[in-house]
């Protein structure tokens, strides 16, 4: 007989599968098409844009005194944003192999759940002799209850291929340090080009205000001229022609002064409009001119070098990728316990323990061997082929940077002696004209072409320092100041003195010692 009760069951279930189950389809349907694009507004990205500027400025100090070319590099290595994203990078990098240390730890987790039916899970069955099927059902599951187990687990091919992804992480975080410390010797050269651009050309920024203020006046005079017939037209028209061009020369020469202020402030993360001013210890500092020994240096920079070192680590790299690959042809061997509960009362135990062992095996993957071990030996030859490449294009970059430092020497000394010429030239000039014997227009023609010179002497110097610093770059020469990034600017640039002095002396490291072939880089 058909309870009251089961008839009211069967009635909600068919309820629930005729209107529930359609009606929860139309709902999870609309809510997906109910998704529209939602465009950020200027005002939101605007205040966003407000808060990141409020943000650079309160992490910035304020410069309170004037800047050596130490202290610049000191306040770019902490402020500068680009380095502090490869410093992010690093870091991001450290923790990925972190994360992956712990990817070989055992399994242990934890399951439990609730099942509820609108109906008993009974069943009825057909006798095998007589294939007579059975009057009556049975069940052995309450329609209602709980379940849940704590598993532990260990898959040796698992634990195999997480170890060596954990050591080739290990690899990628030290090329990412490397890319930070490239990062440092890139920024280091640009601040150490800015700023004697920036030093040199604010030295001689006074002498063009004042040729422009001059220029300006004999163009008033030359008109005045003209208007009142003192001069010959055609003789006026030439003499405005070139103050015009001089003029021009000089508005340059302001606009070159700007545009390498604007770019060492964004070196050092100075904020728009804040004034600074810069210290240098001479007029142009002597530099080193002696040719270096290359054989020395040659092997320095290859050992400092993240173009070459990072190619060695991915070498070992794809060693590991190789051996992951071959790792995955094994069979599969898995071990596991677990305690187990169950609030069905049909169990004559509601809670147990288990444990076993498994082993699966892929038996196609012995077709792969072949294919597997021709794309280990391509990465291997792939990543041999890169890494010499990367010595040759080091060692090449090292003799390229010396010979254009070389060059830009060559330039300095021409350009200092034009200098002392046109200077001498301006000073007889100046006698002629308080004698009479030549002209105003010709004064300010050979001031200018004094000022030009300067200015030309100038460039050559800062193109000679920038020379020396790709030279220093190209070897990986970085100040050994990377346990006081967080200390105070003074004492970082302390020690960034202290390293810049010795190079510009020419005190260049070298490798006394070398040691022997690591077995990944051997032909095998």
């Amino acid at each position: 007989m058909v309870t009251e009760m089961q008839k009211k069951k069967k009635s909600l279930g068919e309820t629930f599968v005729n209107k529930g189950l359609p009606v929860m389809a139309a709902i999870l349907f609309l809510s997906g098409c109910a998704v529209k694009m939602e465009p950020i507004s200027d005002a939101d990205i605007a205040a966003a844009a407000q808060h990141d500027m409020e943000m650079i400025r309160a992490s910035v100090p304020p410069i309170t005194k004037p800047l050596t070319l130490s202290d610049a590099i000191a306040r770019a290595l902490k402020y500068n944003l680009s380095n502090r994203v490869k410093i992010m990078e690093s870091a991001l990098a450290t923790k990925n192999f972190d994360l992956a240390k712990l990817d070989m730890m055992p399994l242990f987790k934890a399951d439990g759940g609730y099942t509820a039916r609108t109906g008993k899970n009974a069943t009825n069955s057909r006798d095998y002799r007589t294939d007579v099927e059975s009057t009556s059902y049975s069940y052995s599951d309450d329609p209602q209850h709980w379940d849940g187990n704590l598993r532990f687990s260990f898959n040796i091919l698992d634990f195999g291929i997480s170890y060596l992804q954990a050591k080739q992480e290990a690899d990628r975080a030290v090329i990412a340090l490397h890319a930070r410390t490239k990062s440092m010797a890139r920024l280091i050269q640009e601040v150490r080009t800015s700023f004697w651009r920036v030093v040199l050309l604010e030295r001689i920024a006074p002498q063009v205000d004042d040729l422009l203020a001059r220029a300006d006046q004999a163009m008033k005079d030359l008109e005045t001229a003209r208007k009142e017939g003192l001069r010959p037209p055609l003789a006026v028209l030439e003499d405005k022609r070139a103050l015009i061009e001089i003029i021009q020369q000089l508005e340059t020469m302001q606009q070159s002064i700007g545009a390498a202020r604007i770019d060492l402030a964004s070196l050092i993360n100075a904020p728009s409009g804040t004034p600074f001013k810069l210290k240098a210890a001479g007029d142009f500092p002597s530099l080193p001119r002696n040719k270096p020994d290359f054989d020395k240096l040659e092997l320095y920079a290859l050992v400092h070098s993240s173009d070459y070192t990072d190619e060695i680590y991915n070498l070992r790299i794809a060693r590991n990728e190789s051996r992951k690959a071959i790792a995955r042809l094994f069979p599969s061997l898995e071990g596991f316990g677990s305690f187990n509960a169950d609030t069905n009362h049909f169990l004559a135990d509601p809670s147990w323990y288990e444990a076993g062992a498994r082993v699966s095996w892929n038996l196609f993957n012995v077709l792969r061997l072949d294919d597997v071990n021709e794309t280990n030996d391509a990465r291997r030859n792939m990543t041999v082929a890169r890494r010499l490449a990367a010595n040759m294009a080091v060692i090449t970059s090292v003799h390229v940077s010396w010979q254009e430092y070389a060059d830009s020497n060559a330039r300095l000394d021409q350009a200092k002696r034009i200098d002392d010429l046109d200077k001498e030239i301006s000073r007889l000039t100046d006698q002629s004209v308080a004698t009479d014997a030549a002209t105003g227009m010709e004064r300010i023609r050979s001031e200018i072409r004094a000022l030009r010179s300067a200015v030309a002497r100038v460039l050559a110097y800062s193109d000679a320092q920038d020379a020396y610093g790709r030279f220093l770059f190209s070897l990986g020469l970085v100040p050994d100041v990377s346990d006081s990034l967080n200390a105070p600017e003074a004492q970082l640039s302390a020690r960034i003195k202290e390293s810049l002095d010795k190079w510009d002396d020419g005190d260049l490291p070298s490798i006394d010692t070398v040691g022997t072939m690591p077995d990944f880089i051997e032909e095998k």
